[in-house]
């Protein structure tokens, strides 16, 4: 959990450093897809690949930077993966559900556009970083070796770094894991102010990738030898939020507002 303090930690001085007069906050929650990009050309051949589908939940920020320049960020709890079937194993079927913290943090510029002679919203672009802390996992996996001894699947969960033979006959062991990854993000949607100091936003964001899961280790299992995962992968993925956020130095306000006025009543 070392990793995961240090991403909370960088993400914080991160953000602080933008506060300026209007600081919002609230809950993020959306659906997701995500897919794996190989890096060994070999990989690519072996495996079709499909999209996965997961979602996010968490806590987002945002920080008005300078007039309509916004910094957003997020922390998430996010489920992304990837599923393959041979096409040399036509019994092979892989699946991996992972789990990981998500620190979006994407530079913002908002434009206004107005409906008629009252209504009003506002779309914007961004781009920015995206940290992760890989969790773990679980998934299935079944191919012709396993079939030969009568083993239909295997439901295993993921483990890290553990010593040859050191790990159960449901768990799939990476070695040389990469847990805290770092990607990019592009960013649109829009933002409705119903009451002024309250935001609704609605978000695309486009996962570009990151670093590899493991540059160097695989997802071994004890049951079979003729399937390794190979982790030398990017997870890409389409990402859909919706937030409602409020104005912290606002509400102050008014609650300081509020106590003014009591203490003239009394």
């Amino acid at each position: 959990m070392k990793g995961f303090a240090l991403l909370m930690l960088a993400a914080l001085l991160f953000t602080s450093t933008t506060l300026t007069a209007q600081i919002l906050i609230g809950p993020v929650v959306g659906p997701q897809v995500s897919w794996v990009s190989f890096d060994d050309k070999d990989s690519k051949s072996m495996y079709s690949r499909k999209p996965i589908y997961g979602f996010h939940a968490g806590l987002g920020l945002s920080f008005r930077v300078h007039k309509r320049f916004f910094l957003h960020t997020a922390f998430l709890y996010s489920t992304k993966g990837k599923y393959l079937e041979g096409k040399q194993d036509q019994l092979l079927r892989f699946k991996s559900k992972y789990n990981y913290i998500d620190v979006p943090m994407v530079y913002t510029v908002e434009f206004l556009h107005k409906v008629g002679k009252t209504k009003q919203y506002k779309f914007f672009f961004g781009i920015g970083p995206n940290v992760s802390y890989w969790l773990g996992g679980k998934g299935y996996l079944e191919n012709t070796q396993l079939s030969e001894v009568l083993v239909n699947h295997i439901d295993y969960k993921i483990v890290f770094d553990k010593e040859e033979n050191d790990y159960a006959d449901n768990q799939m062991n990476v070695t040389g894991a990469n847990r805290l990854q770092l990607g990019l993000n592009i960013q649109t949607g829009f933002v409705f102010e119903p009451l002024g100091y309250q935001k609704v936003m609605f978000t695309v964001r486009y996962e570009a990738g990151h670093s590899f899961m493991s540059p160097e280790g695989k997802g071994t299992f004890r049951q079979t030898n003729e399937y390794e995962d190979d982790l030398r992968t990017r997870i890409q993925g389409l990402r859909m939020s919706f937030s409602y956020l409020i104005d912290l130095k606002n509400e102050e306000s008014k609650k300081g507002k509020s106590t003014i006025n009591k203490r003239k009543l009394k």
